[in-house]
């Protein structure tokens, strides 16, 4: 088993926890390309309309990895239990399931929070896109390829200033990325954009076991994920190391 540790400390996103996890598997076997793999797994959720677009891009001087899901037909508006029903049925392996579900509770119950809902009458609009399904599905499955048991970050850059949203401009972090980071480590920074998600973050609350540096251990592949926000002027991606772990006995 792999120990996995994640740089967020230029942000985190969903798109860029699915870059940076597929850029690093692709480094730990030639058999094993990782966005064929990911295609290939995603299409258990069996939903139409959609497609992955990869791309590499310089940021920073950087070569970095960048995903687009594209929604290439309609998509009805959907409920959390709507959301929940398609993992389910999914036919995903059990553990990953069982964490996608639990990331998807914490986006509903926190866009439920700060909207003075019940967690089923949340209608989900930039979180409950067919982009963040996947961001989150992808994310799972691509651990599980890893073979990753164990799970450090670092602190996590939230950003600063503002952030448009479907209701309205709202200060970073916007108030389900105020609830989404309950007992996660952060900071903010003066940059003056949002730098972490609510996708991102609801992952790192499932997923993480320990905030730190980076624990010991043999580097097997460093991958690195840029977001759609990312540029040169604002060079923010995340670094995902796999690393191999060391048995330490007593001499």
């Amino acid at each position: 088993m792999h120990s996995l540790y994640l740089d967020c400390s230029t942000g985190v996103s969903g798109d860029m926890l699915l870059a940076s996890l597929s850029h690093a598997l692709d480094q730990l076997s030639d058999q094993v390309n990782g966005f064929s793999f990911l295609e290939q797994e995603l299409s258990r959720l069996g939903l139409d309309g959609f497609g992955l677009e990869w791309s590499e891009r310089k940021v920073a001087g950087i070569l970095t990895r960048h995903v687009e899901v594209l929604q290439t037909a309609d998509q009805p508006l959907r409920t959390y239990t709507n959301l929940l029903d398609i993992i389910k049925n999914s036919g995903l392996d059990g553990k990953t399931a069982e964490l996608a579900g639990r990331a998807l509770r914490l986006l509903g119950e926190a866009e439920a929070k700060v909207h003075g809902v019940g967690l089923n009458d949340v209608h989900f609009h930039e979180i409950g896109a067919v982009d963040t399904i996947v961001d989150i599905v992808g994310v799972m499955v691509l651990l599980n390829a890893l073979e990753v048991d164990s799970v450090t970050y670092s602190p996590i850059d939230l950003g600063s200033g503002f952030v448009e949203c479907a209701h309205g401009r709202l200060p970073v972090p916007a108030p389900a990325c105020a609830e989404l980071v309950r007992g996660l480590t952060t900071f903010g920074s003066e940059c003056g954009m949002e730098r972490a998600t609510p996708t991102g973050l609801a992952i790192l609350r499932t997923i993480v076991d320990e905030v730190g540096a980076m624990p010991m251990g043999s580097v097997q592949s460093v991958g690195y994920g840029s977001g759609g926000r990312s540029s040169d002027e604002q060079p923010t991606y995340v670094r995902a190391f796999v690393l191999k772990k060391v048995a330490v006995g007593l001499s």
